[in-house]
């Protein structure tokens, strides 16, 4: 059986990032005119500068993409503090689509401050100062829908996110063994805290959900298609009919067979 990664559409895979920070220092927070290689996001917090000769101020960012010429400055009477993303992967550039930045400018609103200043704090309270990637994608997603979420200063907006792309990436690659381990790699984020992403808004884990759907799948192909046992069970991301027969009849009772069976004689 061959391998094909399949993702909607509207799923957008999360970008790996090289690093996240903070400063308020006048050297720091500057850049001479210069080409970059690398997507940067930076997020205003207090006083004002800026980006390529345009005024940035206070509750706005900025976007620099890699391969174009950018430079930025602080003011002089009022100094800016910001945060900063940078990350070297091509998916980035889906996610600054989403920004809805000024096309000449690079310049966008964000609507969240509060989050954000939460979020600064954490970076200099931090003790860990090598975190791991997928703490990194977490941390980004968790700015990304503070900047575009108007008002909220919960945690719900991020978790929600996570699992909407992940039941999106489930139900468009239900044909894939999918594990909960390729899951979180697609998302780059910890296997525990998809767990209590699933728990909160589907009752259940990662695991149990893709077996529902799986399942779910392979009950509507028996009764309204005439796919073979084999072709249902390649359909739902099973490797044998004999590992699909042995899961579909864990869950039923039935053997695929005796199901369609069953449902043709009104019985299931």
């Amino acid at each position: 059986m061959k391998t094909k990664w399949v993702i909607a559409s509207d799923f957008i895979a999360i970008p790996q990032i090289y690093a996240i920070g903070f400063s308020d220092d006048v050297k720091v927070t500057r850049h001479s005119r210069a080409i970059r290689n690398q997507y940067i996001i930076h997020y205003v917090l207090s006083g004002k500068g800026f980006f390529n000769g345009n005024i940035v101020e206070k509750g706005q960012g900025f976007l620099i993409y890699p391969d174009r010429y950018s430079e930025y400055r602080a003011d002089a009477r009022e100094p800016w503090s910001f945060l900063w993303v940078i990350s070297e992967d091509e998916k980035m550039h889906r996610f600054f689509e989403r920004y809805n930045a000024c096309a000449e400018t690079g310049i966008f609103q964000f609507h969240n401050l509060y989050a954000l200043e939460q979020s600064a704090d954490q970076i200099k309270n931090a003790t860990d100062d090598f975190p791991s990637s997928s703490r990194l994608s977490e941390f980004f997603l968790h700015l990304f829908h503070a900047c575009n979420a108007k008002g909220e200063t919960s945690s719900a907006p991020i978790t929600k996110t996570y699992f909407d792309f992940s039941v999106n990436y489930i139900k468009s690659n239900l044909h894939l063994p999918l594990s909960v381990g390729a899951l979180c790699d697609v998302l780059g984020i910890t296997q525990p805290y998809l767990y209590r992403i699933f728990k909160e808004f589907a009752g259940c884990s990662p695991k149990q959900y893709i077996l529902r759907d799986k399942l779910t799948q392979a009950r509507r192909l028996l009764t309204q298609t005439e796919l073979s046992v084999s072709h249902v069970a390649d359909a739902v991301g099973f490797q044998s009919v004999t590992e699909f027969s042995k899961f579909f009849s864990s869950k039923t009772a039935l053997s695929p067979t005796a199901y369609r069976e069953a449902y043709l004689l009104g019985k299931a």
